[in-house]
């Protein structure tokens, strides 16, 4: 395994650990949707994968996250509040994440999926 590969690799581990406190973030703010200190968790989740998929060129991951960056932004910030329609975009965005990570860890590789409808659910809720 080279430099990369072995990089790849750690991202990916990290990754999905981030996403496991992440869903339980999620769980935790269901209950309690004005927390702000579960909504800065699941924002630096997010954040720390958006920026090294950018770094590693995994511009799928890159896409889904920046825009759910943008929308956990603007729930921290207070702009919006959490609501069922919001919860269910972020479990979109998550699951993207999941699908597009698993092809990375197996492939060291992007898959070929289609994230444009994620991308455009999580945009229609910036944009409402």
């Amino acid at each position: 395994m080279d430099e990369t590969e072995e990089i790849i690799q750690e991202f990916v581990v990290e990754s999905h650990e981030n996403l496991d406190q992440l869903d339980r973030d999620l769980v935790a703010l269901e209950q309690d949707p004005q927390s702000r200190d579960l909504l800065a968790s699941i924002f630096r989740t997010i954040h720390t994968i958006k920026g090294t998929s950018g770094f590693l060129g995994f511009n799928r991951l890159e896409s889904v996250t920046h825009v759910g960056e943008n929308l956990l932004a603007k729930l921290r910030d207070g702009v919006y509040a959490m609501h069922p329609g919001i919860t269910d975009v972020l479990l979109r965005m998550v699951d993207t994440v999941r699908e597009l990570l698993a092809t990375i860890e197996q492939t060291n590789a992007e898959a070929d999926l289609d994230v444009d409808d994620v991308v455009r659910a999580i945009q229609a809720v910036l944009d409402a």
